[in-house]
């Protein structure tokens, strides 16, 4: 009777537990994350700029074991008056439940339009740095190990032209124990040369005005950027390989080792395109190979788009990836 009990006592928690749903709460107000964060006009968005939300990473900056948090912000196409920019902040974790905004402290005050970031120890010294995406130029912070961090953009051949900057991923592709730099890119927005909403063929949806693009404007490139282990990186866009499926409205980007062979791939999801798959030679290069991978098309032929990175799954007992 003893065992019967227990197993009926078993049995009655697995099946309450399973039909039990998991519930999340908003406390970011009461755990200390009270800033506004900005993306083009609150009341009417006329460009796709306006569109694409903010990014957020979690990164143990001071290396006590727990999760701080970076957010990002954009800003408004008409500006904001002189000393209420919004900027991106940084908020150190209190280790009970709360945070504390950290942002001016650590050197982190930065206007303009972000868009996403990404957390890696480019320079292994044990201390996670923070690369941010921007409309214009973007940004790699150094952390200086004492809670505080330097731009070091300029100097380690990360500054460049005005570009459309979306998700970024630290990835060691060639598995020489630093971590290299890949950046997505989405369109090359001139707000000059797009029409406003209605104003073209592909600004209309069911004869109705819709803000314009993705589709009809011009797509960006993506970067891929080599660590040379000297405080500097070097592009190698081209000779990689992640150049040749020409423009794209990429969006974000997931390193994963599809095919299990002990080098990592790269993922990226494309709006409004079908997204790209870029498979590891072990060389340098990067083939596309998402259409034979089945990650291109549905089983319609319609393009497969995406906007975040996929979610990875063990299949069976191959231990392979979908």
């Amino acid at each position: 009777m003893k065992r019967l009990g227990k197993g009926l006592l078993i049995a009655g928690f697995l099946g309450a537990t399973a039909t039990t749903p998991v519930q999340f709460v908003d406390i970011a107000l009461e755990a200390g994350l009270k800033d506004t964060f900005y993306c083009g006009s609150d009341e009417l968005k006329k460009y796709i700029l306006e569109t694409l939300g903010n990014g957020v990473a979690l990164i143990d900056y001071n290396n006590d074991g727990y999760p701080d948090v970076f957010f990002v912000t954009a800003s408004r196409l008409e500006g904001f008056p002189k000393g209420r920019e919004p900027s991106n902040q940084l908020y150190r974790n209190n280790r009970n439940g709360t945070f504390t905004r950290v942002t001016e402290e650590a050197g982190l005050t930065q206007f303009g339009w972000g868009q996403g970031a990404c957390v890696g120890d480019f320079d292994n010294d044990g201390f996670e740095d923070l690369f941010v995406t921007y409309y214009g130029q973007s940004h790699l912070y150094r952390n200086a190990g004492n809670g505080s961090f330097v731009d070091v953009t300029e100097s380690t051949g990360l500054k460049q032209g005005k570009r459309w900057c979306t998700g970024c991923a630290f990835v060691d592709y060639d598995l020489d124990g630093r971590v290299d730099l890949f950046i997505a890119n989405c369109v090359v927005f001139e707000k000059e040369q797009i029409p406003l909403p209605g104003g073209a063929p592909d600004c209309k949806w069911n004869g109705l005005p819709v803000l314009c693009g993705p589709r009809g404007l011009p797509g960006g490139t993506n970067q891929l950027f080599h660590n040379e282990g000297n405080g500097k990186f070097r592009n190698v866009s081209v000779s990689s390989g992640v150049t040749k499926p020409g423009p794209r409205y990429s969006l974000s980007v997931t390193p994963i080792d599809f095919d299990r062979d002990g080098w990592p791939d790269i993922y990226v999801a494309v709006d409004s395109q079908p997204s790209l798959l870029f498979r590891n030679c072990h060389d340098g290069t990067f083939p596309e190979v998402a259409v034979e991978s089945g990650v291109a098309y549905s089983e319609d032929g319609k393009e497969r788009p995406g906007w975040a990175p996929p979610r990875a799954i063990s299949t069976g007992m191959d231990g392979l990836t979908s």
